[in-house]
């Protein structure tokens, strides 16, 4: 007989991240609730997120939950408080469908993050917009301009 693996990871979860277990179809608790222990026992770890989109969920991970990957479990690995019986934990964050990027839109509110427009190839499309060159230059002659001056076409010269 052999003994149950050992965790290597205590868990935590936003009560939330309980709920959306609570809301997702049988066959995807089931599926989550295996993963979860996967991760616990450290048999299994999901890639980091990025900052993409505006939303930075750098200091998370993702697992995917079912064979089509339509569903997705955010979560972190953090250090735990101090007296607990491991160094590290698993904290669940949010539990969702991948669709519209649904499940990282919540785990970016949940936790407590504001869209930005900090990626870099949003940045790039501001320094390239001619809108924002004008608003600039509307702003450097004290505000006596409009800060966004409409698009007109020339006028143009009567026939004769």
């Amino acid at each position: 007989m052999t003994s149950p693996a050992q965790a290597r990871f205590g868990f935590a979860a936003d009560p939330r991240a309980l709920e959306d277990l609570r809301q997702v179809p049988a066959h995807i608790q089931d599926l989550v609730l295996l993963h979860l222990q996967d991760l616990v026992h450290g048999e299994q770890r999901g890639p980091r997120l990025h900052d993409r989109y505006g939303q930075d969920l750098s200091d998370c991970r993702k697992i995917y939950i079912d064979a089509q990957a339509a569903w997705r479990i955010v979560y972190q690995e953090r250090r735990t408080p101090r007296g607990s019986a491991h160094r590290r934990q698993i904290f669940l964050v949010a539990i969702g469908p991948r669709q519209h990027n649904a499940v990282y839109n919540t785990a970016v509110h949940r936790l407590g993050r504001e869209r930005t427009a900090s990626t870099p190839l949003v940045q790039a499309a501001l320094a390239r917009s001619p809108r924002r060159a004008r608003i600039s230059r509307d702003a450097d002659d004290g505000g006596t301009r409009p800060a966004v001056v409409p698009f007109a076409p020339p006028p143009r010269k009567a026939s004769r």
